[in-house]
């Protein structure tokens, strides 16, 4: 069994949270998943299900991608507008406009070869969202799981409603096949100090971490961090 903590922030500010009443925990993909599915027997669905868990939308939130004039409307006040939402310069340049959620989970752990994938959630489509996808190793590189997102329908009024499954987030290994606990705990700071190299790194050289991430797998499986 391997043991993986995590905490959330909004933004890059540690401590920046919600009274705990509004944020769910991250719940286990089966945790109320109908049985009587046929494919809810089924072995291979079962192992990769098990060590998977749903993040939720914390909050209503009404909004409308309006095209023509290039911007994101939404029913937030400005200041919390700018606390949990960021648009990027080239954010209309693909065929479905992009914007990130700064609804920021941090994954970390005293293990090694520890995985994380950040996977589509089904329902999140149907209110006309979908969710770019990801996977880094935490035990290896530390930065937060951010909410990167397509805006599939524009032009018409859409609202992420409170309890709206974002993603999905999987833990694995490469070497080994373990089971995983997850555990509400806030990083060192040496987690936070490791993550904000890895936020100038993407300003200065964005595409030059998985060269990191690779050198540093490639270093026996040590990580570079030694927690407190």
């Amino acid at each position: 069994m391997k043991r993986v903590y995590w905490d959330y922030t909004l933004g890059d500010n540690p401590g920046v949270q919600f009274p705990d009443e509004i944020v769910q925990e991250p719940k286990k993909f089966r945790a109320g998943y109908s049985s009587k599915y046929d494919h809810a027997k089924c072995p291979a669905w079962k192992k990769w299900t098990e060590n998977c868990w749903e993040v939720t939308q914390p909050f209503d939130i009404g909004m409308k991608c309006d095209t023509k004039a290039g911007k994101l409307g939404t029913d937030l006040t400005q200041k919390a507008y700018d606390a949990y939402f960021h648009v990027g310069p080239n954010w209309l340049e693909g065929p479905y406009p992009e914007i990130q959620l700064k609804l920021s989970y941090m994954l970390w752990t005293n293990e090694k070869d520890v995985w994380v994938e950040q996977i589509p959630h089904p329902l999140l489509s149907r209110v006309g969202f979908e969710l770019i996808p990801a996977t880094f190793p935490i035990s290896h590189w530390h930065r937060p799981l951010v909410v990167g997102l397509k805006i599939l329908d524009t032009d018409r009024n859409l609202m992420l409603k409170a309890g709206t499954p974002l993603y999905y987030f999987r833990l694995y290994s490469k070497k080994s096949d373990p089971d995983f606990i997850i555990e509400r705990k806030a990083p060192p700071e040496e987690w936070h100090i490791s993550n904000k190299k890895t936020a100038i790194l993407r300003e200065f050289l964005p595409f030059k971490s998985w060269d990191i991430i690779k050198q540093r797998l490639s270093n026996g499986g040590k990580c570079p961090i030694k927690w407190k």
